[in-house]
């Protein structure tokens, strides 16, 4: 029986190369490296697996030391030993030695974890992700979505210039800035783009504004609105819900199945917004879907402005559960992850994910490279 016999953890700092903010905080400003966690799992057989995450104390409380301690002291101990197939099994032990509360408890640690054994099985197996998680190979694409960082109209036409040069043909927008700000890029974005349209608020409005920018964004003929209100304002979405017509999503109010579900049985939600961090990895990912997928609701995947491998296991589940829309995955447009990831170009080009038909999420970073890069003065045994 194949097991894992070995858990390495890297803590590195990635390059930022562009500036980015949004209503709830940023993902960085240009000349600075963002924190990230890599989780490197072996199995008795010397095949590998790997998980990574960037914690953004912004957008909840994990952080780069408290991502390390947890994995090291409180994951890394029940993983040896454990069947490298038994993803259920992983995810008693995880919620047992930190529990959910009223969150998922440590997401973040908890997705890298999960990734990486999906990665380490899947591998083992001989089998693409998305193939492992019962998809088909036949499909190994999906568009990106590209974002736009300008918050005014007339420099949000650069922002979209430079995107279809670079190929994409879908992009989305922060909102919640002013209203009038908003529905001003909105107007021009719409007027200058053929694909999706996505605006993401991240819990920046207020109900007032929300219902101003909403009605204005589905005339305009915006495609979708994220996140429009405070997570934990349900009462407030009920509300709008009833008051405007234009697609609805919710991020951070949905970190379970059971979040979800509350959404999906009120008829709140158009969409399940599929992001692996929030949710604690694939495994709860998936009971999301299958809660989207039974109230009829679309699909739509975004991210944390994370690590190419992370990207390709979102790309990977979306496709295993056909997918239609693009993929808000914007790391390679704000990080520079040449020195982890030779073939990443290999693999994205022209606005769109190319999978291959490798065994896994589809590649893994160089570990010299990530060595290179590690952060030596966190306490790390």
């Amino acid at each position: 029986m194949r097991t894992i016999a070995r858990v390495d953890i890297f803590p590195v700092r990635i390059p930022v190369t562009r500036t980015f903010t949004f209503a709830s905080g940023t993902a960085g400003a240009a000349g600075e490296a963002a924190p990230f966690v890599f989780v490197k799992l072996t199995d008795n057989e010397g095949e590998v697996g790997w998980g990574a995450v960037r914690p953004m104390p912004s957008w909840s409380y994990e952080t780069l030391p408290s991502l390390v301690t947890t994995i090291r002291d409180f994951f890394a101990p029940m993983l040896v030993g454990m069947p490298i197939t038994d993803v259920h099994g992983l995810q008693q032990r995880l919620h047992r030695v930190i529990g959910r509360g009223p969150s998922t408890g440590q997401p973040n640690a908890k997705a890298a974890v999960d990734m990486a054994v999906y990665d380490l099985a899947s591998r083992a197996a001989g089998m693409t992700l998305r193939s492992f998680l019962g998809g088909s190979d036949a499909r190994n694409t999906i568009p990106l979505s590209y974002t736009l960082t300008a918050h005014n109209a007339e420099s949000v036409r650069d922002d979209i210039a430079e995107g279809k040069q670079s190929g994409f043909v879908h992009f989305n927008f922060k909102a919640a800035v002013k209203p009038q700000t908003d529905i001003a890029v909105a107007r021009v974005v719409r007027e200058l783009v053929d694909g999706f349209v996505w605006a993401d608020a991240n819990q920046g409005f207020s109900l007032h504004d929300a219902r101003r920018v909403a009605a204005a964004f589905d005339e305009i003929g915006v495609d979708l609105l994220e996140q429009p209100l405070p997570a934990d304002k349900l009462h407030l979405m009920r509300t709008l819900r009833r008051q405007v017509s234009i697609p609805l999503a919710v991020d951070e109010s949905s970190v379970s199945a059971a979040d979800f579900f509350q959404y999906a049985a009120e008829g709140l939600v158009d969409y399940l917004v599929i992001k692996l961090p929030r949710s604690a990895g694939i495994y709860t990912t998936l009971q999301q879907i299958a809660v989207a997928q039974s109230a009829g609701l679309d699909l739509i995947v975004s991210g944390l402005t994370g690590t190419f491998i992370t990207k390709l296991a979102a790309c990977q589940v979306a496709l295993a559960y056909d997918c239609k829309r693009p993929a808000g995955l914007n790391g390679s447009q704000f990080l520079d992850e040449s020195a982890l990831y030779p073939t990443l170009r290999q693999i994205e080009y022209d606005g769109t994910i190319h999978l291959n038909n490798e065994p896994g999420v589809g590649a893994q970073p160089d570990e010299a490279a990530l060595r290179d890069a590690l952060i030596r003065d966190l306490p790390m045994s």
